[in-house]
C-alpha cells in the first residue's frame, strides 16, 4: 500500500509534465505542484507541523487548495477541510475543538480567519497562499513558502497516523469530526485501481466539496493515473451543469444523481458533450432505474457504478457496475461487498437472513478510529463485539437499513433514525421512496411523515418530480399495488423545478419537512 501523496508522487516522478489540475485555463503539472506542495510542506515543518497535526483549509476550489492538501500530507500534519459557507459559530466550535497548528486560506478570507483567531482565543499560524500587498507580521503568504527547500520532506507519518478529519455536513447541531487515517484510504485507493480500470491521462470532473468525502477519490485517484483534475467551480456551471462538460472534455464523473436528473430534466442526457464520459460513478442518493436505463442508451460506450459507503467506512464499502441493457423496472442495487470488507446486517442483535432487512455493520480496514473529541458517539458506534459471533470483532453500526439478496447484492432500504410507526405498523420511509422510483415516470422522489401535536407520525407526504406529465392517481395505484395501505401516501406534491440541495448536492430534506410544516 501507498499512502495518498504516494500515489500524486509516483506519477510526479514519471509524468512531470503531465497537466495535474486544469483550472479552466490556469494550468499546473505535475512536477510544479509537487514542487509547490514539497515547499509548502517545508514552511509547515518550520513552524512545528508534525504527526496528527491538525491543519485548517478554508479556501476554495482551485490550485492553491489542492497544493494545500498535499502539502499538509507531505509534512506529516493532518488537513481538516472547512467551507466560506460554514456559520461563525461553526467555524468557531471546530477550531475550539481541533486547536489546529495552522489554518490556510486566501486573500479574501483573511480578515475573516483573523476574527476568528480573535474570537477563539487559539494561538494557529495563519497561511495565505497568494502573494499579500504589503507585509503582515501575523502571517505567512506566497513569500514565505517561494524561501523554502523544494526538496520533499522526510516522511515520519505510519499508517495509523491521521491523513484527514472530515465533519459532518449541516449548520446546526453538534458536528461529528471523522477521523480518517492513512491505511484507511490506501486500502480504497489500492482496491480501486484494480477495479475501475481508468485510463492514464483522464480527465476527471471534481464536483464534489472538499467537506465531502468523495472528493478523496477525485484527487487521489485522478492522481494515481496521472490523471487532469478539472474543478467544478464556477457560478455559471452550477446554474448550468452542462456547460461544465461541454467546455471540459470530462472522462471521469463521480457525482450524486441529481446533477444527471438536472441535465435529463432539460432534454440533454444525449448531448454530445456527454460523451466524453466514459466511467460514470454516483453516490449518496437513490438512483432512478430509468436514469441509467436511458445513460446507456445514449452512451452505450460508457460505464455506470453505484457506489455506496460512509465517510466513517472511508468513502465507499459496496460498488456495483451497471450493465448494458439494465432494466428501467429493476430495483438499483448499492451492490457488492468491497474485498477485505465484511458487513453484517443486524436486527435486534441477531444477523438477518437473505431477504430480510437489517442495519448495516461495517468492518474493515477502511473504518475510522472514530470522531475527533467524541468518545461517547465513538463507543457507541464503533463497537467491540466481543461475546456475539454473528459480529466481527470491531465494526462500525452506520444505521443504514439494507437488505441482501441471494446474489450477494445489497440494497438500500432506508435509515434507521427514520423509521416510524403508521398505525401500530413500522415504516421506512426509504423503502416508500425506493418503490415511488420503480414508476418509469418518476425522476426522484423524497417521503415524509406528517406527525400531530404528540408528534406521532398519521400519515404520509411523498414529493415527486416526473419525467413527464402522469396523473396522480395512476401514480398512487402504482404505489399501492406494491406496498401496503398504511404505507402508502395520503398526498403526492409534484415538484416542478429542482429539489432544495445542501453543499454536497443532496436533498435537503430538513427543507422540505419546515416548508410541510409551513403549509
Amino acid at each position: 500500500m501507498k499512502y495518498q501523496q504516494e500515489y500524486f508522487e509516483q506519477s510526479a516522478a514519471r509524468y512531470p509534465e503531465s497537466i495535474a489540475v486544469d483550472d479552466h485555463g490556469d494550468v499546473i503539472n505535475y512536477l510544479e505542484l509537487d514542487t509547490k506542495a514539497n515547499k509548502l510542506a517545508n514552511l509547515l515543518r518550520t513552524i512545528k507541523v508534525s504527526t496528527n497535526d491538525r491543519v485548517c483549509l478554508y479556501i476554495d476550489k482551485n490550485i492553491s487548495m489542492y497544493t494545500s492538501v498535499l502539502g499538509v500530507l507531505k509534512s506529516g500534519g493532518c488537513w481538516v477541510p472547512f467551507s466560506s459557507s460554514f456559520p461563525e459559530e461553526r467555524v468557531l466550535f471546530l477550531l475550539s475543538t481541533l486547536k489546529p497548528k495552522a489554518v490556510l486560506t486566501e486573500k479574501k478570507y483573511l480578515s475573516s480567519i483573523k476574527q476568528f483567531k480573535k474570537l477563539s482565543d487559539m494561538d494557529f499560524s495563519i497561511i495565505v497562499m497568494e502573494e499579500l500587498d504589503e507585509d503582515d507580521a501575523e502571517v505567512f503568504d506566497t513569500t514565505n513558502i517561494e524561501e523554502q527547500s523544494s526538496e520533499r520532506p522526510k516522511s515520519y507519518s505510519t499508517y495509523n497516523d491521521l491523513a484527514y478529519i472530515i465533519f459532518t455536513s449541516g449548520s446546526t447541531g453538534t458536528p461529528k469530526g471523522v477521523m480518517v487515517e492513512h491505511r484507511n484510504t490506501s486500502q480504497f485507493l489500492s482496491l480501486s485501481k484494480d477495479y475501475f480500470k481508468i485510463e492514464q491521462g483522464s480527465r476527471f470532473a471534481h464536483f464534489s466539496e472538499l467537506t465531502f468525502d468523495p472528493s478523496i477519490f477525485d484527487m487521489f485517484y485522478c492522481w494515481a493515473t496521472a490523471g487532469t483534475l478539472v474543478p467544478f467551480n464556477k457560478k455559471k456551471y452550477k446554474i448550468n451543469p452542462l456547460l461544465f462538460f461541454q467546455e471540459n472534455n470530462i472522462n471521469v464523473l463521480f457525482t450524486v444523481p441529481g446533477v444527471l436528473l438536472n441535465i435529463s430534466d432539460s432534454g440533454q442526457l444525449g448531448n454530445k458533450s456527454l460523451h466524453t464520459v466514459k466511467h460514470l460513478l454516483l453516490t449518496g442518493e437513490a438512483v432512478p432505474a430509468k436514469l441509467i436505463s436511458d445513460w446507456y442508451e445514449c452512451h452505450p460506450e460508457s460505464t455506470v457504478y453505484n457506489m455506496y459507503g460512509t465517510t466513517e467506512t472511508a468513502i465507499v464499502s459496496h460498488w456495483y457496475k451497471f450493465p448494458i441493457g439494465f432494466s428501467m423496472d429493476s430495483e438499483v442495487p448499492v451492490g457488492e461487498v468491497l474485498p477485505e470488507t465484511r458487513v453484517v446486517l443486524i436486527e435486534n442483535n441477531k444477523k438477518v437472513d437473505d431477504g430480510d432487512v437489517g442495519e448495516c455493520v461495517v468492518s474493515s480496514s477502511q473504518l475510522s478510529p472514530g470522531y475527533w473529541g467524541n468518545k461517547f458517539l465513538t463507543s457507541k458506534l464503533f463497537r467491540e463485539n466481543i461475546g456475539n459471533n454473528d459480529l466481527p470483532q470491531k465494526s462500525y453500526w452506520t444505521g443504514d437499513l439494507l437488505r441482501k439478496d441471494q446474489n450477494d447484492l445489497y440494497y438500500y432500504v432506508g435509515r434507521k433514525d427514520t423509521q416510524l410507526k403508521i398505525r401500530g405498523h413500522r415504516v421506512e420511509l426509504g423503502e416508500v421512496e425506493n418503490t415511488i422510483l420503480l414508476n418509469s415516470s418518476v425522476v426522484e422522489a423524497v417521503v415524509l411523515p406528517v406527525k400531530n401535536d404528540r408528534k406521532y407520525a398519521e400519515y404520509l407526504v411523498a414529493y415527486v418530480k416526473f419525467i413527464k406529465e402522469k396523473e396522480l392517481n395512476e401514480l398512487l395505484e402504482f404505489i399501492a399495488s406494491r406496498l401496503p395501505s398504511y404505507m402508502v401516501p395520503m398526498k403526492i406534491i409534484p415538484v416542478n423545478d429542482d429539489f432544495p440541495r445542501n453543499t454536497n448536492g443532496k436533498i435537503d430534506r430538513k427543507k422540505l419537512l419546515e416548508d410541510l410544516s409551513e403549509n
